[in-house]
């Protein structure tokens, strides 16, 4: 026998089922948001459960993490609603921040000592540290083929990340010992080579360079020389200007220890402050005064840890004859004295 009663309240139920609205699921910049009444969670892809606040607002659930999402990330939010029904959405919050890039590279000139020690690495932001050195190759451009080992693996980042000192190896630069012997030195005389950053390097917010980097040099013959403080010329500024005090050098020197390691002194022995700049291929260093130049006597102290590009400093040479060995040097700054008229 038939039950029209029954069967017209089942059709009015699965009616009622159809019409009744779909959960949904979606990210926004600080929670998730579900539309119905359930159980919704979120974690990174494959991890555990976030910790944060559930809400039941206006026929929704809300959930606000305690900790912010993080750029670049893969979050999954599952969502079961209250007739059981379960819905699962996966997002990556888009990485918000600028490309970095190679913003300056030095020695800054394309001749190079054949005995060269380090590059200098300027990035436009902080790049991600551990295990970088697969970014980098050293190519000789006559054969075409990769320098093997070429560099020492010890990341020297400046504090800010924006700065990295790359060593060539210094065991194979320095002869006569075991790994210059076995390997040989890094870069020969009269050579063309190429340094290079792959593209695929993320700065530490995970966005990769914007552009692969190359600095290609020519080397000469290895540089035997401690840099010489008299070889300098001085050109004196002006007094009660504020003209740079200019000294030039025989050879390009470690810019890095440029900025550290000359300072001016006023008739006092009294620390000047100032602006350095250093050009000409690491060449010219200029200081510009905060305060104008008195008239009087000056004094340029020369540390002696300063270095040219083959690590020569005025204490003694990067390369000791162990078989000769002579009497060091006293560990001493230099002077050079300057007058403003």
């Amino acid at each position: 026998m038939h039950r029209p009663g029954l069967i017209v309240l089942l059709f009015a139920l699965w009616a009622m089922g159809c019409c009744l609205p779909q959960p949904t699921l979606h990210f926004e910049a600080d929670a998730v948001v579900a539309n119905g009444n359930g159980h919704l969670m979120v974690r990174p892809k494959g991890g555990e459960p976030l910790l944060g606040e559930i809400k039941s607002v206006s026929g929704q659930v809300q959930f606000i993490p305690r900790f912010p999402f993080l750029a670049g990330q893969i979050y999954e939010a599952v969502f079961t609603d209250s007739t059981g029904e379960r819905i699962s959405i996966e997002h990556t919050f888009a990485i918000r921040a600028p490309a970095p890039r190679v913003s300056a590279a030095y020695p800054s000139g394309d001749a190079l000592p054949a005995n060269h020690l380090k590059f200098y690495l300027h990035f436009t932001e902080p790049m991600q540290r551990g295990k970088i050195f697969h970014h980098f190759q050293l190519i000789h451009l006559a054969t075409g083929k990769l320098i093997a080992e070429p560099f020492r693996e010890t990341e020297l980042w400046s504090a800010d990340g924006k700065r990295l000192t790359l060593w060539l190896h210094p065991g194979r630069q320095k002869t006569g010992v075991n790994l210059n012997l076995d390997l040989g030195p890094v870069l020969e005389p009269r050579q063309q080579y190429a340094l290079e950053i792959a593209q695929n390097w993320n700065s530490e917010a995970g966005v990769p360079l914007k552009n692969s980097f190359r600095k290609t040099f020519t080397t000469t013959e290895a540089d035997r020389v401690q840099p010489n403080p008299d070889a300098w010329k001085i050109t004196p500024p002006k007094a009660n200007t504020r003209a740079p005090l200019i000294v030039r050098f025989p050879r390009p020197l470690d810019r890095a220890l440029l900025h550290t390691m000359l300072t001016v002194l006023d008739a006092r022995d009294q620390l000047l402050v100032g602006k350095i700049e250093v050009s000409r291929n690491e060449s010219q260093w200029r200081f510009t005064p905060a305060q104008p130049w008195a008239t009087g006597d000056y004094r340029l102290k020369v540390d002696w840890e300063l270095e040219d590009l083959a690590g020569n400093n005025l204490e003694r040479l990067f390369e000791v004859n162990l078989d000769n060995p002579t009497e060091p040097a006293l560990a001493r700054p230099r002077y050079l004295e300057f007058k403003t008229k």
